[in-house]
């Protein structure tokens, strides 16, 4: 699951209740502000505020919300944008027989306004919630208002549900006079939440409601000039002693083109527990009516109080990941005693829903009495915001507040000196985030997550550097570009982007890579003092204080410590540095980053990393005399003396401006890094931090340059075509000599789950996601229900199971695969670095490793899945 940045928007509040997304701007230039209030007391009244959306400027450098006052009124409930009721009363048992009003607020458009001009449209009391809409005509706006009670303490009487009607001009009518009105429903009890289900009624709105009769649709009939009702659920069953049953709040979730994939609810009034209804995967889309729904119970968090009631008080639905598919999420107020599941917000994602399985996260630990989801910061991605719930005499949280959680799937903390940026995967991924943090030599550097089949604009001039997947594009002679970690052993490319569409795009793995950007702030090169190169931190507004409070000097390297003495007198400089990891739960490194320069001549000597294992690639941003590049030993370690190195014994590259060379570790002729003997890559003896800058003769001109330093990976090398002749894509594995398909047992997704052979024509849990491992002619098999990939246990071995693992051995050693074409449609599949095939066990029930060659080798037919069947 993706992270959530919390952000302070409002704190010390005397009370919690609602909070609304307000769009002030209905023509999308802007993102929505926020409403949020509390009940308010019997002495006090409560301040309806409108919180100003501080990323609505261009430059946003202060992310504090300014706010305005709509109005003060006395215990006002529901609001939907802003039509709001009010007069409540302090409780259910509490109810006010004059209040129960309900009024619209005028603003001509000045969002600084407060005290906006009320307007009067109905009253009935114990008034609770309401939504606007097209219920019956589409020539007016409506108010669907609906009631919890009619009076004090009346859990039983059913409650109207009304419509009131716009008048052509309101803001004529008399201040007393109200909109027309019809009551829908007088059936319904206890209802605490009413939603709205857009445009599917020949135009017209349907409503959702949730309350003591459960879950309901109802809508107008247009034909026969009648409202209609269905029960999709009974909710939470009656219990002895319990007045609360049925369902206390909903939602319904968007899954893929279906704009009624399912329905969220949250049972019974203030109750426990949450559950879902699920259709029939053959029931028709956008539909609600007419439908047998499948009630699962997701999760009961604990006994209820002495009142009767819990912790849940919202539900909203949103796809909060961007693949398409709404989660939900759940506001829990809090608890007396406290309770950490009871405290915040759950996130409920859908992985099985035809048989009702959801994963599910917690995205916040602060009292949450309602939700509001939106994309605050037209980025792309969905933020949400909430409000403690703290009501006196009820519930009442400790230190309430309003909190807004963006969506930041890079986040970023201050290590020592250095920042750790933490990542998702991409190819696991479904939405894009981009992170500008340092502007220096003329670039500005951002990070940027692409998600697999994702594009992103890069315009002409600027770089990129792939730091994990692979980026294509098509320049401008129509030929196919591609960029991974790395490019050919001992070679150069450029990193500039000349993309045809101005887009660089990405296939099934996605890509993480630094977006080096013009700018003029830093200067323009060449550069003759060190001056000239400041470094300037441009973290967004949103990150924490410490991260974007941070310099990042540039440091003359005789000063590390680590120098030891070395270096004197060099113009030599470093500057630290960054951190990418995974922000999963392995925290694997996905590389280090820091930024050096040299001035003319300078050479920190020879070296070949025998102390610490990585792979190292440098992007040149300025090669100051354009000799500048990378030089490494030709001879055998034993043959060189780093102290004194013999020009004939060593090879140099020229790494020009906006380029980046690829491996100079030793590799085997699959690209795999040869190790020593103390686990780290065996490097020649190579000049590279302080690369020979060239010629030291005339003006000074430095060049700058990034290293990023890698965990091992293997190097793109040449291959034969025939091993790569197999698409990446969706498929069946079916060994060709019985037709029986791989499969993860059960679907299961821990670690070792056995990798087995269904019977023939038999698919469940058998379908594999077919990957290229970047820049190689490796695979990797990765198992769509289980999300585990086909894995060798370890030692591999003769005989060795193979097993469904979300944990790979470093480089994949273990789960990646050569896929070498046979004949027409048949495949042999081996394990990489080893002369081992995948094969099957002699009753043919499980996946094995077998020598290849020998009696277990094994033939494969790659069967391709059509899109959206699996």
């Amino acid at each position: 699951m993706l992270s959530f940045t919390k952000q302070q928007v409002e704190t010390t509040r005397p009370d919690g209740y609602w909070i609304e997304a307000f769009p002030f701007c209905v023509d999308g230039s802007s993102g929505p502000d926020l409403i949020a209030y509390g009940l308010g007391t019997a002495d006090s009244d409560s301040k309806i505020q409108l919180y100003l959306n501080p990323y609505n400027g261009k430059q946003v450098t202060d992310t504090s919300y300014e706010r305005k006052q709509i109005a003060k009124l006395s215990f006002p409930v529901a609001c939907r944008h802003v039509s709001s009721h009010y007069r409540y009363g302090p409780s259910m048992n509490d109810i006010w027989p004059d209040g129960g009003r309900v009024s619209w607020f005028e603003n001509e458009g000045d969002v600084g306004k407060e005290n906006w001009t009320r307007r009067y449209i109905g009253q009935s009391p114990g008034m609770h919630r309401l939504k606007t809409g097209h219920f019956t005509t589409r020539d007016h706006i409506q108010v669907i208002a609906v009631p919890i009670v009619i009076k004090s303490g009346d859990l039983t009487s059913p409650a109207p549900v009304i419509i009131y009607t716009a008048p052509d001009n309101p803001k004529d009518l008399p201040a007393d006079r109200g909109w027309n009105s019809a009551v829908a429903f007088k059936t319904f009890r206890l209802v605490h939440e009413v939603i709205v289900v857009p445009g599917l009624n020949n135009g017209l709105d349907q409503v959702l409601l949730a309350g003591r009769e459960g879950v309901n649709l109802i809508r107008f009939d247009v034909a026969s000039a009648t409202w209609k009702s269905d029960n999709i659920g009974k909710g939470l069953p009656q219990s002895e002693g319990n007045p609360y049953w049925g369902s206390g709040t909903v939602g319904v979730a968007k899954v893929h083109d279906d704009s009624c994939g399912y329905i969220a609810s949250g049972e019974a009034f203030h109750g426990n527990c949450v559950s879902v209804y699920v259709k029939p995967k053959t029931a028709p889309k956008d539909r609600i009516a007419g439908i047998r729904w499948t009630r699962y119970l997701l999760d009961d968090y604990g006994p209820l109080n002495d009142q009767h009631t819990g912790s849940i008080h919202h539900v909203i639905c949103a796809d909060i990941d961007g693949d398409g598919i709404d989660e939900f999420l759940v506001a829990f107020m809090g608890s007396e005693p406290p309770s950490w599941d009871k405290t915040g917000v759950w996130c409920y994602k859908p992985i099985d829903l035809e048989s009702g399985k959801f994963a599910k996260f917690k995205l916040s630990d602060d009292s949450a009495g309602r939700i509001a989801v939106a994309d605050f910061r037209q980025v792309g991605r969905k933020d949400f915001a909430t409000i403690s719930y703290s009501v006196p005499g009820y519930f009442e949280s400790p230190d309430p507040s309003v909190n807004m959680y963006l969506n930041t799937p890079i986040t970023a903390e201050k290590l020592n000196d250095e920042v750790v940026f933490r990542i998702p995967d991409p190819s696991t991924i479904s939405i894009v985030d981009e992170v500008e943090f340092l502007d220096v030599a003329s670039r500005k550097l951002s990070l940027v997550v692409l998600p697999k089949y994702g594009r992103f604009p890069v315009k002409k001039g600027d770089g990129v550097k792939v730091i994990a997947g692979r980026l294509l594009w098509e320049d401008q002679d129509g030929n196919i570009q591609q960029r991974t970690k790395a490019t050919r052993p001992q070679q150069q490319v450029s990193t500039l982007v000349n993309s045809k569409d101005g887009f660089v795009s990405t296939e099934f793995e996605g890509a993480a890579f630094m977006l080096l950007k013009k700018s003029s702030t830093s200067g323009t090169p060449p550069y003759s003092d060190m001056a000239q190169v400041e470094a300037h931190n441009i973290f967004p507004a949103h990150f924490p204080s410490a991260v974007r409070s941070m310099k990042f000097p540039w440091v003359k390297v005789e000063d590390r410590p680590w120098a030891n003495g070395g270096f004197k007198g060099l113009e030599f400089y470093n500057l630290v540095g960054f951190h990418v990891r995974l922000s999963s739960d392995s925290d694997d490194q996905v590389c280090h980053i820091q930024l050096w320069t040299a001035g003319k001549g300078v050479s920190a000597g020879f070296h070949n990393h025998a102390d610490k294992s990585f792979a190292e690639i440098h992007t040149c941003i300025v090669n100051g005399t354009g000799k500048g590049g990378m030089n490494w030993a030709t001879v055998p370690d034993a043959d060189f003396d780093p102290a004194n190195p013999d020009k004939t014994k060593y090879k140099g590259l020229v790494v020009p401006d906006m380029c980046e060379h690829g491996p100079l570790w030793r590799i085997d002729s699959d690209g795999l890094p040869l190790i020593r003997k103390n686990d780290t890559v065996d490097y020649p003896w190579h000049v590279d931090e302080a690369w020979i800058a060239g010629d030291g003769r005339g003006e000074q001109s430095f060049d700058v340059w990034i290293a990023f330093e890698f965990p091992s990976f293997v190097a793109n090398v040449d291959v034969n075509p025939e091993n790569v002749s197999l698409s990446p894509g969706i498929y069946h594995i079916i060994d060709s000599a019985t037709s029986r398909p791989i499969a993860v047992e059960e679907g299961k997704t821990a670690d070792n789950t056995p990798v087995v052979l269904n019977s023939p024509g038999k698919f469940d849990y058998a379908t594999w996601q077919v990957s290229r491992i970047a820049g190689t002619s490796f695979y990797t098999f990765r198992n769509i229900s289980s999300g585990s990939s086909a894995t060798s246990s370890w030692p591999p071995v003769d005989k060795q199971k193979v097993v469904g693992s979300r944990s790979p051995a470093a480089m994949n050693l273990t789960s990646a695969w050569t896929v070498r074409l046979i004949s027409t449609d048949t495949f042999s599949v081996g394990l990489i670095a080893t002369d081992l095939g995948l094969s099957v066990n002699a009753d043919q029930s499980r996946a094995i490793l077998a020598s290849i060659g020998g009696n277990g080798s094994r033939q494969w037919r790659f069967e391709a899945v059509p899109e959206k069947t699996y």
